[in-house]
């Protein structure tokens, strides 16, 4: 493809997103397939000979687009919100062109001094004077987490886990599956993770917590790390932070809190209660690309003492040595990765063009969606809530959960919308989650309708 092809193709690209944005998919939400629909359609081989850019682009109109979950659909109101926007795509496209190796400062000065400076206005938004570092995802934010806190109990990097007492980590049975993956690829094992249980707010149970301690430094374990949660997957629930870390700080465990949905609401002044506690962690991390429209991957992840992470992950060979690391940040040294994509770009421009005032606006008009459809189930004489939702996710049941679970599918086949569920204690729910940067009131009021439809219909 030579640059006239490219700047040809590429207005037709930026114009078919820009009418995906704010027209919307025609087709349903999630697409009405099944496996091996795509695999039929590619060939099994790559073409020998090069095609046009034209003919690729509609294949995709043609082949891809009908088979893909739309989750930046207004419609989509499944897992959580993974919003974008067109200043962040535009920031991510300018990323692709640059395609720079942000693993050092030497390697692209302004990747990893806007990096430095799009953590520290996150923290102002948040009120947290810590520094911090773009992780692609929460997963890894939470392994290097873990690994930081390893580290100040035993030196595993240097010496293996040969001979010494078993290291225990703990989280709450609500808390998000990258815990335990986590765990196993930092070497504790599910063994010597501790699932501690929930009250019946679904938060973490902090005298359950503070006995299972106990009772592992009793069998001569070590206790090394917690990691907290502030809104959970299933339904943002919030484990009481402050009372965790007075925990912690007593005992010299880690405090690791994953906010990764939730940390955007706090930008919120009457939201920010959702920091309580965080002060006294030992790092803390949020995902811009879930509810703070910068397109997927972007996770913020601050650390109180960045040397820490350093310790944990830092290694310096030659070839990667130059004469100013002694004065900058290299921000492989707080990363799984040695490769860096410049991901602060996008979050540079989502935050210029929407502003503060813009970003607390959206996000106050999702709030007050969950609160509104919350009071309409609560209202309802065949509906239940299952609690008043804090955030944006709201969770909903019937009588029975064979009904529950009916009603749920009979939505999603209708193309209509997308809902996904979970289980808590026995009880399975239907989650509604608003967060889309393009939903509006309409398409709360369409669902509402859809579903008192299909309930009449029953």
């Amino acid at each position: 493809m030579d640059v006239h092809e490219f700047r040809k193709l590429g207005y037709q690209v930026i114009d078919w997103i820009a009418d995906y944005m704010d027209k919307g998919y025609e087709g349903p939400v999630t697409p009405n397939c099944q496996p091996g629909d795509l695999l039929k359609q590619i060939p099994t081989s790559p073409p020998q000979e090069a095609e046009s850019g034209s003919q690729v682009l509609a294949d995709f109109q043609e082949m891809i687009l009908p088979l893909t979950s739309h989750w930046n659909d207004p419609r989509y109101m499944g897992y959580f919100p993974c919003n974008h926007s067109g200043a962040g795509i535009l920031g991510e496209l300018l990323s692709a062109g640059l395609n720079v190796n942000a693993m050092s400062w030497a390697t692209s000065p302004a990747a990893t001094e806007l990096e430095m400076v799009m953590m520290r206005w996150l923290g102002e938004l948040l009120g947290l004077n810590w520094p911090g570092t773009i992780q692609d995802t929460a997963s890894t934010g939470t392994l290097c987490a873990m690994l930081a806190a390893r580290e100040q109990v035993a030196a595993i990097n240097a010496d293996g886990y040969y001979g010494k007492k078993p290291l225990v980590a703990y989280a709450s049975d609500q808390a998000h599956s990258s815990a335990i993956k986590a765990a196993r690829i930092a070497g504790i094992g599910d063994a010597f993770l501790r699932a501690v249980p929930s009250n019946e707010q679904q938060a973490m149970n902090v005298t359950a917590l503070k006995a299972m301690i106990e009772q592992d430094e009793q069998l001569g374990n070590v206790p090394f790390f917690v990691m907290a949660t502030v809104g959970t997957t299933s339904t943002t629930a919030i484990d009481p932070v402050a009372e965790i870390a007075d925990i912690c700080v007593a005992k010299g465990i880690y405090l690791h809190v994953d906010a990764a949905l939730a940390g955007t609401a706090a930008i919120l002044p009457e939201m920010r209660w959702l920091m309580d506690g965080v002060a006294q962690a030992d790092s803390f991390l949020f995902n811009p690309h879930k509810w703070m429209f910068t397109n997927f991957d972007c996770s913020a992840y601050f650390c109180k003492d960045p040397m820490q992470l350093k310790r944990a992950l830092a290694i310096q060979p030659e070839y990667l040595k130059t004469e100013h690391d002694a004065s900058v940040e290299n921000f492989r040294d707080w990363s799984i990765q040695l490769g860096r994509r410049f991901r602060a770009l996008k979050l540079w421009f989502v935050m210029r063009t929407m502003g503060v005032k813009g970003l607390q606006d959206r996000i106050r008009l999702h709030l007050e969606m969950a609160k509104w459809f919350a009071q309409q189930v609560a209202d309802h004489p065949q509906l239940s809530l299952w609690s008043q939702p804090k955030l944006n996710t709201v969770c909903v049941y019937l009588d029975g959960d064979g009904q529950t679970e009916s009603l749920m599918k009979r939505l999603n086949e209708t193309g209509s919308v997308f809902l996904t569920h979970t289980v808590v204690n026995s009880r399975y729910l239907m989650r509604v989650s608003f967060g889309q940067t393009h939903q509006t009131w309409t398409h709360v009021h369409q669902l509402w309708k859809l579903i008192q439809d299909q309930l009449a219909a029953d």
